[in-house]
């Protein structure tokens, strides 16, 4: 697996370790669960496989022409890591609430390997240009794909940390 996408991968298992169902599901001060949040994270990573495979089923890139804001958000996002709070996410990644952790983390790892194969596979068809646009970021390489993955991910990471530490002082 890419470098980035066994990042994503590990952080995951790494604030979910030792969390059962349960714990998983606690909400802290109206804001998304942990099992949300995988389940967040999960939405973003399939549905990067469903636009590499569309990309891959049409036989063409479905790259936008880039931009001076998409390049300067890219840069922000992609190059330096940093991520932007308060953005809303967009509503076809906003979790359910519906879904179990254990559940959840099966259906991650599933999609994290499945990514990985999908961007090889978009490489080896379109090179390393630009394959298909972010919803607000704009277009992106599959090298700068996995890169926001895994910012995207240590981002959320950062939040299911907190809130475990939140759901312990509450025991």
């Amino acid at each position: 697996m890419h470098p980035d996408l066994a990042h994503c991968l590990t952080l995951i298992t790494d604030a979910t370790a030792g969390l059962d169902d349960e714990q998983a599901k606690v909400r802290v001060d109206g804001r998304w669960s942990i099992a949300e949040i995988v389940e967040h994270l999960d939405r973003t990573y399939s549905g990067t496989v469903k636009g590499l495979q569309r990309c891959l089923e049409n036989g063409a890139p479905r790259a936008s022409a880039r931009t001076l804001k998409s390049r300067a958000r890219t840069f922000v996002v992609v190059s330096l890591g940093m991520f932007p709070t308060g953005i809303e996410a967009p509503k076809h990644v906003v979790p359910s609430g519906t879904v179990l952790l254990s559940d959840v983390l099966a259906r991650a790892r599933a999609n994290l390997e499945t990514l990985d194969a999908a961007t090889l596979a978009a490489v080896n068809c379109f090179g390393p240009g630009p394959v298909m646009d972010h919803p607000i970021l704009g277009p992106f390489t599959t090298a700068q794909w996995m890169r926001f993955h895994r910012v995207h991910t240590r981002h959320h990471h950062r939040q299911m940390i907190e809130r475990r530490r939140l759901v312990a002082a509450r025991a």
